[in-house]
């Protein structure tokens, strides 16, 4: 690990302060050395006239200075929702204030970065932040139909000048009628003042003469795509590039051959030289550099003619991959509801409130869901699992970070016990996206939403019954309670389960909202298989073998016939009807398949249905290594085959899809014109079918955690491959050679963070596709839902580095 790195953990007190920020890595920082060809004044400078233009939006007052510069103000909330906000005020803060300049359908085409110039005065506030919003009436309106396209937001240094660079390449800017800057007013911890204001002093437009790629999936000429972590000693390692035509040519030709090297960090050292190779594929042709024969422990960098990395590990996945563990559980840490987070905020959201039976709590604890600061009981359960998952992997190997992760689990862990009722009622989630005073009764107060659900009853006592044995040492008394609690809520969601069956409504804005019936189903078998691993109690063995056969009956095991000739099976639908294919489009859970499949498996190998088991997992693990191909070069595996009438079933496309319209059945079909065609009825697509959110990072890891899984019990190294390629998409082996994970690789950039502000070890919900399309879009924009920071990225992170720690710790033992 960095050395760096590790004087920064032990001074935060193994990460009881939030690690430092490494800028000079970052996006930004990079983009402050670009050289400016040419600029447009907007405002500031010779256009300081033109102050007269700014018009202000929401509460408080706009300012003309003597400086030349124009201050917005206002107070940091309001004694109201916003107009048209829902009078509970879930998921509102108090408005925003800004200021806006018109223009006369500008085109703005001869330039590709805007630069602005601000001060911010905001005392108290956890996380100063910055919103531009962009208003185009050309050929592509801006912004879209979902509010996603031309908003930018920023995280900025409180009291001080900030040189805001924002590069607007892709945003379609013809017809330009309205540039807005502003902030949201997001209610007031503890510290906070009462007034906030923003000073801008300057706007022009620049025309740079370097840029970023933004869109595809061919890299940009100069860049080498490999993983900023580095490789796995005895896994593939492989990095590419965009193919140089005439070197592609002159190999054709039969002339001097082009090599590549792999160097010693801090040297110019040889360790392993090979031929660059060419090759074809459906998203382009690339060269690439190709070391999976080396194998030893070290940090390199890879050379090939002009073009360099940076340097990356090779070795065990703890050398590889102990750097980004560290980081995933900072981010956790920082992402703490109800907790003094030093520098970020105070014990927060005490008036967050939750009712039942004449009885109240404060519904603060676990971890904030995202940068909006919400808060949902599964999440922080799901966390608190992969925790405790990856403190039973690195137990014996590494004790500082052991006991780490084991105090991080606990402190998740006490918000799942809190938020239960014991009657089968649990407080489940709250919709926040603002600060509070803490204090109840008044009316920055948000209220929890309470129920009784069978599913969430199901998956937390799998996760309740999970957590016991691994903290049977270290805390025994709760170790002993927690098995109690997971038996009792597998009997309450057993009850409700018995009135409602399978079709208990969800609920709209929570985790689970998209559950389909066989992800239901594998969830309740897999929390049979944990209480049946714990109790012995035949019947939970029962349970999870009638669960599970409503799993393999939403399988498809008999395979279609695609027009290529072959066959493609092992994926699974929502239900047994086989009509609509089970996806994921934002938040995504595809390994309780393989969790409820693998545990049946291990905990039953005896039972008669054992061999559709083994078939099942086989089957499904083909199905993978098909769905890879399509991504080739990248390790991002595809989203899955979408069937041409899947639209048409309201029930399943209204629970996968939400805030959208009729507009969304008429653009998927489009989306799939977009796609692969397999045959008359499937089509291939590589990213989601989706609408108003989008990202895939949580698609993605939730897969890798299946192919891990997979893989594991396999003991193949394919989809152990497959599984870890997932992680080094999002550090660096994307289109963009940009790492997702701030703070980790290089080149990563700020994510929408907007009340935390940023943190290392972040992962944001993930890149996206432009419209209908079908390839990678990651502009510098930033906003939700794509680069909204998520906590349950960071969890999933933990999840498949365990598996993959375990995979080596096995590996070394039969060695």
């Amino acid at each position: 690990m960095d050395k760096q790195l590790l004087e920064d953990i032990v001074r935060s007190g193994y990460i009881h302060r939030p690690l430092p920020l490494y800028e000079r890595r970052s996006l930004e920082h990079k983009q402050q050395a670009e050289p400016v060809l040419e600029e447009l004044a907007l405002f500031g400078g010779e256009s300081a006239g033109e102050n007269s233009e700014w018009n202000h939006r929401g509460p408080g007052t706009l300012t003309f200075t003597k400086e030349q510069a124009v201050t917005l103000s206002s107070p940091t909330l309001m004694p109201h929702w916003p107009e048209g906000a829902p009078a509970d005020g879930d998921y509102v803060n108090f408005g925003i204030a800004s200021m806006v300049k018109s223009f006369d359908r500008a085109n703005w085409e001869t330039y590709n970065r805007i630069t602005i110039e601000v001060y911010p005065d905001f005392p108290g506030v956890p996380n100063t932040y910055l919103f531009m919003k962009f208003k185009n009436e050309g050929a592509i309106a801006i912004p879209d139909i979902y509010h996603r396209e031309g908003y930018h937001g920023v995280n900025l240094k409180n009291r001080q000048w900030n040189v805001i660079h924002l590069e607007i390449r892709e945003l379609p800017r013809d017809a330009v009628t309205e540039l807005e800057v502003g902030y949201y007013l997001n209610g007031k911890d503890r510290a906070t003042g009462d007034r906030m204001e923003l000073t801008l002093r300057a706007a022009r437009l620049e025309k740079v003469a370097g840029h970023e790629i933004s869109k595809g999936w061919t890299p940009k000429a100069g860049d080498i795509i490999y993983s900023h972590s580095g490789y796995n000693l005895s896994g593939a390692k492989t990095a590419f590039s965009a193919a140089d035509a005439n070197a592609a040519e002159a190999e054709g030709e039969g002339r001097e051959e082009v090599r590549f090297h792999l160097k010693h960090a801090g040297s110019d050292e040889i360790a392993f030289t090979s031929a660059v190779g060419y090759i074809d594929t459906g998203l382009g042709r690339f060269a690439t550099y190709d070391f999976s024969a080396f194998s030893e422990s070290g940090l390199y960098w890879l050379q090939a003619g002009d073009l360099r990395t940076e340097t990356f590990a090779i070795g065990s996945a703890a050398e590889v991959w102990q750097s980004s563990v560290w980081k995933s559980l900072n981010f956790i840490f920082c992402e703490r509801c109800g907790y003094p987070v030093p520098g970020i905020h105070g014990s927060c959201h005490a008036d967050i409130v939750a009712k039942h039976e004449g009885t109240v709590l404060s519904y603060n604890g676990g971890w904030h869901d995202a940068g909006d600061v919400s808060q949902q009981t599964v999440q922080t359960a799901e966390v608190a699992f992969a925790l405790f998952e990856m403190a039973e992997k690195v137990e014996g190997l590494d004790g500082d970070l052991y006991l780490r992760l084991i105090e991080e689990g606990e402190w998740g862990l006490d918000f799942l016990l809190k938020t239960r009722f014991g009657d089968g009622y649990r407080a489940t989630s709250a919709g926040i996206t603002r600060w509070t005073d803490g204090r109840i009764g008044n009316m920055d107060d948000a209220a929890a939403r309470v129920h009784n659900q069978a599913y969430e009853n199901f998956y937390l006592a799998g996760i309740e019954a999970y957590i016991h044995k691994r903290i049977k040492t270290v805390n025994p008394a709760l170790s002993e309670r927690l098995l109690r609690f997971a038996e009792e809520d597998f009997e309450f969601a057993m009850a409700e389960f018995a009135k409602h069956g399978i079709d208990q409504k969800p609920i709209f804005w929570e985790h689970t909202y998209q559950t389909s019936e066989s992800l239901y189903m594998a969830t309740a078998s897999w929390t049979a298989s944990m209480l049946y691993r714990s109790t012995g109690d035949e019947r939970y063995a029962v349970h999870a073998a009638k669960f599970i056969s409503y799993v393999l009956e939403s399988q498809e095991l008999m395979g279609l016939s695609l027009d290529n000739g072959t066959m493609i099976a092992g994926f699974f639908y929502r239900n047994p009807d086989k009509k609509v294919v089970q996806h994921f489009n934002h938040q995504a859970r595809e390994h309780l398949y393989l969790l409820a499949l693998v545990a049946i498996r291990e905990t039953q190998p005896g039972h008669e249905d054992a061999g559709r088991w083994q078939e099942s997992i086989e089957s499904y693990g083909d199905y993978l290594k098909k769905l890879a191909a399509y991504t080739a070069p990248y390790p991002m595996i595809s989203s899955g085959i979408y069937h041409v009438d899947e639209h048409l079933d309201e029930k399943s496309f209204g629970y996968q899809h939400l805030l959208t319209d009729e507009r969304a059945r008429e653009d998927y079909s489009v989306q799939l014109g977009h796609g692969v065609k397999l045959n008359d009825s499937y089509y291939l697509r590589r990213f989601p079918a989706w609408f108003s959110f989008r990202g895939n990072n949580a698609i993605l890891l939730s897969t890798g955690k299946a192919a891990s899984l997979a893989g594991a019990y396999l003991g193949d190294a394919e989809l152990i491959g497959i599984a870890e390629g997932q992680l080094q998409w999002i550090v660096g082996k994307n289109p963009f050679a940009q790492s997702l994970m701030h703070g980790e690789g290089y080149r990563y950039a700020q994510q929408y963070s907007v009340l935390g502000g940023e943190m290392t070890g972040e992962i944001p919900v993930g890149i996206q596709t432009w419209g209908n399309e079908d390839e990678p879009y990651w502009p510098q924009f930033n906003n939700a839902t794509y680069k909204e920071v998520w906590t349950g990225n960071a969890g999933k992170w933990l999840s498949i580095v365990a598996d993959l720690y375990a995979i080596d710790k096995k590996s070394e033992g039969s060695r």
